[in-house]
């Protein structure tokens, strides 16, 4: 024990992005994550991945989703990589099985194009888990939530 020292384990922060987190009150779990801010570019950006990985995990573990629904239309998102920490958590925290909680992203013209060149999908033609409506990204994962 004499090569080892205390220490503290807390979240990392990042001051310009935030996550907001909404429970469903009855029955089963749906979690709402609606994450605002400005990321920084390229590899300045390290921070926000690092808080986006560690909350949004923190979050899976404690309320244990069934299905998730990250609204993104207030987040600005130009580039860089750290943000696949974001979507990366959704396989590396597993919950009831071996499959992840199903998710759906609501993205906006303050990250559209940045995520596509990153994730490669066609901005002109969304397909799920990524949408722009949030009532329709909603709406369909609630029915895929509501057959389990």
């Amino acid at each position: 024990m004499d090569n080892f020292k205390p220490v503290e384990v807390q979240i990392e922060e990042a001051t310009d992005v935030k996550c907001l987190f909404y429970e469903q009150q009855e029955g089963k779990c749906f979690l709402i994550i609606k994450i605002v801010g400005t990321c920084s570019v390229g590899s300045r950006g390290e921070d926000y991945g690092q808080y986006l990985y560690q909350k949004i995990g923190l979050a899976l573990l404690k309320f244990q989703p069934i299905a998730v629904l990250i609204d993104m239309q207030e987040l600005e998102y130009q580039y860089g990589d750290r943000i696949l920490n974001l979507f990366q958590i959704f396989s590396d925290v597993l919950i009831f099985s071996e499959n992840p909680p199903m998710a759906s992203f609501v993205l906006s013209n303050k990250n559209k194009n940045g995520l596509s060149s990153l994730l490669q999908f066609n901005i002109e033609n969304l397909q799920p888990p990524f949408y722009y409506d949030y009532e329709e990204a909603f709406q369909d994962l609630w029915e895929k939530y509501d057959e389990i």
